[in-house]
């Protein structure tokens, strides 16, 4: 799925986090050392995930620590964004020679409540793609839109964004345009990006060329 959205230069590798996953490096395990177990299945599998991809730039051995707000802390040459629900996680990794920032959001593709609309849309965001879309399944891709947005944008700019503090309009050709609102940072202040529906999930994901 997430291969589908992104650029041929981005390597991305996906895997099952039920399934066995190659072994954390110690400072990996200490990060979610107290955590529940469905947390380090999902966290061990996207770093194995992670470390796949990184091979693919030459990179072998790194340890992926986790920055306060727990974002990876990837290598100095490269951008990178990881992302997991209870049965699929992936990780995308380009050059930074070539792009500036990735994120990439998958979710299960099950409508949101109203009372989540309430918190993560603003009402004119809420425009109808089609039949097959109740308004549920809108506020479920603007969700994934804007987390793939904010995943992007935070390590350039290190502002924290509520969802109201982000615009998306969808389109029903797969893309999707994100704006910040309010609390705007001066090096990123909007994003194209790509959306699907496959196999249970949607997948979003949002990247920013040099």
């Amino acid at each position: 799925m997430i291969e589908r959205l992104l650029p041929s230069d981005f390597a991305v590798v996906c895997g099952d986090p039920r399934r066995m996953s190659v072994g954390l490096f110690a400072q990996e395990e200490r990060i979610v050392e107290h955590a529940v177990a469905k947390r380090q299945r999902e966290f061990a599998k996207g770093r194995e995930c992670a470390r796949r991809a990184l091979e693919a730039f030459g990179i072998v051995g790194f340890p992926l620590l986790a920055g306060p707000q727990r974002d990876p802390l990837w290598p100095e040459s490269v951008v990178g964004s990881i992302t997991h629900t209870d049965t699929f996680c992936a990780a995308a990794v380009a050059s930074k020679r070539a792009y500036r920032g990735v994120g990439i959001d998958v979710e299960p593709d099950e409508p949101l409540s109203d009372e989540l609309t309430d918190s993560i849309c603003h009402p004119d965001e809420l425009v109808t793609l089609g039949p097959q879309f109740a308004s549920g399944m809108v506020t479920r891709l603007i969700f994934s839109a804007k987390e793939a947005f904010y995943k992007c944008q935070y390590p350039l700019t290190r502002a924290f964004l509520d969802f109201k503090d982000m615009r998306t309009k969808l389109h029903s050709d797969g893309t999707f345009h994100t704006r910040v609102v309010s609390r705007a940072p001066s090096n990123v202040g909007s994003a194209q990006g790509r959306w699907l529906r496959s196999e249970g999930l949607v997948a979003t994901a949002v990247w920013l060329r040099q």
